[in-house]
C-alpha cells in the first residue's frame, strides 16, 4: 500500500493519549500531526523534543481519571519550546473529553490538512 509519509498522524485518548505523547517523544520527525486526548507525559522528556509536528491537545477540566494539569503542563512545555501546539479544554467535562473532541466540526479537517 502506498503511504504518504508527509501525512502520518497519531491520535490517542486516555492511555492512548499517553501513547501519543510517547510516540511523539520517540519519533519526533515521523508525524505531521499529533492529537493527545486526556493523556499525560513525562514533562522532562517532552521538553527535550524538537518536532515540526503540529499538536492539538484536548482535555476536560473535571477529569477525575487523568488530571487536567497533565495536559496543561504539556501544552506550556511545548509552547515554551516553540512547537506549534494548541490546547482545547472542555469546561465541566470529566474523562470522556474525546466525544467532544471527535465531534468538533473541524477535527478531521484540521488533522488531514497537516503535512510535513
Amino acid at each position: 500500500y502506498p503511504i504518504d509519509t508527509d501525512r502520518i498522524y497519531v491520535v490517542g485518548l486516555s492511555m492512548g493519549g499517553m501513547g501519543t505523547f510517547d510516540l511523539l517523544c520517540r519519533y519526533p520527525d515521523l508525524f505531521a500531526a499529533a492529537v493527545p486526548i486526556c493523556g499525560g507525559v513525562n514533562i522532562e522528556r517532552l521538553g527535550k523534543i524538537k518536532t515540526q509536528a503540529r499538536i492539538r491537545i484536548f482535555h476536560g477540566d473535571a477529569d477525575q481519571v487523568v488530571p487536567v494539569a497533565f495536559s496543561r503542563e504539556a501544552y506550556l512545555t511545548l509552547k515554551n519550546n516553540g512547537i506549534d501546539v494548541e490546547y482545547i479544554e472542555f469546561p465541566g467535562f470529566n474523562h470522556d473529553s474525546w466525544t467532544s473532541a471527535f465531534n468538533r466540526p473541524d477535527f478531521m479537517e484540521w488533522l488531514f490538512a497537516k503535512r510535513k
